[in-house]
């Protein structure tokens, strides 16, 4: 029964990519005029595209976070604080985010204004935030976590207020993901959980959330390239541990200061329609760059992702 669930999460998350990537790399992620006439039938392919990708990843994420059995509609008691120490927070921000500029960039491709997509795009990622905490209502080892919706809300609103402030405009959200440890598939097994080969979203030990700064325009620097930008990093080390109650507890924080690239400029002479759109979401990915971790000690990195 395990195996054919799996078999059947893994086939609909292979049909959530590919949904997500033609609507990806089929969408004009560059500003649209407000003169723009909306295109009916581009409303039809992205609003269907959307449907599909929303169902075969509903049905992928069912079978894999939600997979235990369910229990009665419940608040978080605390515990969503201490899991993963807040990196998990920053998954809600970056979910929120990502859902949002999705979206935005599918409507400015049908031809709607801006304003109108980067509003409906935050409706968007937050709609899709509370859907993700009313399952974890349902959910024995979760519950539905204020603070998340709160912080996935802010994500999906980033692109909104950013498009309006030119400081915003300077501060950036990026994500990386290295397999350094084993702890999250060490304490999956000690709870007899069923893992699914793609569990990366879950195992915060090996992610790390970076937030990036114009170096250029905020420290109003000429000595740096325009592409390279200083970043800061917080993730979660490997030292947790299960109570009685099956619930992580332990770890500690790790806080990091790197530089970090911005794809655009970079690669400022790539400028076809499919490189623009290509490099707006590589934008999202820290590469490995030199790193100073500076908590829970102190150490450097030629390159760390």
């Amino acid at each position: 029964m395990f195996a054919n669930i799996k078999q059947i999460a893994e086939m609909n998350f292979r049909l959530f990519v590919i949904n997500l990537s033609f609507i990806l790399f089929s969408t004009n992620c560059s500003s649209q005029s407000d003169t723009i006439m909306l295109n009916k039938n581009k409303l039809f392919i992205a609003g269907n595209a959307f449907a599909i990708s929303l169902a075969s990843s509903y049905y992928y994420i069912e079978n894999s976070w939600w997979a235990d059995n369910k229990t009665t509609f419940h608040f978080d008691d605390g515990a969503d604080l201490i899991y993963a120490k807040n990196v998990d927070k920053l998954g809600h921000f970056m979910g929120g985010l990502f859902a949002a500029d999705v979206f935005t960039s599918s409507m400015l491709w049908t031809g709607m204004n801006k304003k109108k997509s980067l509003l409906y795009g935050s409706v968007f990622g937050t709609s899709l935030q509370l859907a993700i905490e009313i399952k974890d209502a349902y959910a024995p080892y979760w519950g539905f976590s204020y603070l998340d919706l709160a912080v996935g809300t802010a994500g999906a609103f980033y692109p909104f207020f950013q498009n309006n402030n030119n400081v915003l405009k300077n501060i950036n959200f990026k994500f990386s993901y290295y397999k350094r440890t084993d702890i999250y598939m060490k304490l999956e097994r000690q709870r007899n959980k069923n893992v699914s080969d793609i569990y990366w979203h879950d195992d915060y030990p090996n992610q790390t959330y970076w937030l990036t700064i114009n170096s250029k325009n905020i420290l109003d620097n000429s000595f740096l390239p325009e592409w390279l930008n200083f970043a800061v990093g917080f993730s979660l080390d490997d030292s947790q541990y299960l109570n009685n109650n099956s619930q992580k507890l332990g770890g500690k924080n790790e806080w990091y200061i790197a530089l970090d690239y911005d794809i655009k400029k970079m690669l400022k002479k790539w400028n076809t329609p499919l490189a623009k759109k290509i490099k707006h979401w590589l934008n999202y990915f820290h590469f490995p760059a030199p790193t100073i971790k500076l908590s829970p000690e102190i150490k450097f990195y030629p390159l760390y992702i």
